[in-house]
């Protein structure tokens, strides 16, 4: 199961809920007729009846949720997709939960630290990486990652850690 994002808080009085999306564009949830919500440990899926997206939130109306009070039981709830319902990417794509936990290194083989996150700016995505206490944010453009390596579990950048100052 991949998370898609989580339930943030109810919308309305019939059930709707607001999702934040962990996805670059969180209209994108649409494209799946079902999401799997972790329910006690346990991956419940529920069917979307209806959605839009605002404000880079995803609201959705999930089957069997009727009111208020049982889309606000859900705050907190992530929401997640099988990992072989994702679509197929090319060699030069990359799903922001793949690279999350790489270490990053750059080209002199110094460790700057480890992916905490990404960000999406709009023009690209940026790696928010974290060594303790310090947080660096690097685009994640051709010009600095010079590579990717799933396997290694390590991204490989042309970054120097005076970069930052």
């Amino acid at each position: 199961m991949v998370v898609m994002g989580r339930i943030v808080a109810p919308f309305g009085i019939q059930g709707w809920v607001k999702i934040k999306s962990d996805t670059a564009n969180p209209e994108s949830l649409s494209t799946y007729k079902e999401l799997y919500l972790l329910i006690k440990d346990v991956w419940v899926v529920k069917t979307i009846e209806n959605f839009f997206a605002k404000a880079n939130i995803f609201h959705a109306k999930l089957d069997h949720i009727n009111n208020r009070d049982e889309a606000l039981a859900l705050k907190g709830t992530l929401v997640g997709i099988p990992r072989e319902n994702l679509p197929q990417l090319t060699h030069d794509e990359y799903y922001w939960v793949d690279l999350i936990g790489l270490d990053v290194i750059n080209k002199n083989q110094l460790l700057l630290g480890k992916v905490e996150s990404l960000i999406e700016t709009g023009a690209h995505a940026v790696l928010v990486i974290k060594d303790g206490a310090q947080k660096r944010l690097i685009p994640f453009v051709a010009q600095y990652i010079l590579d990717v390596n799933l396997i290694n579990k390590q991204i490989i950048v042309d970054w120097e850690p005076d970069y930052d100052n």
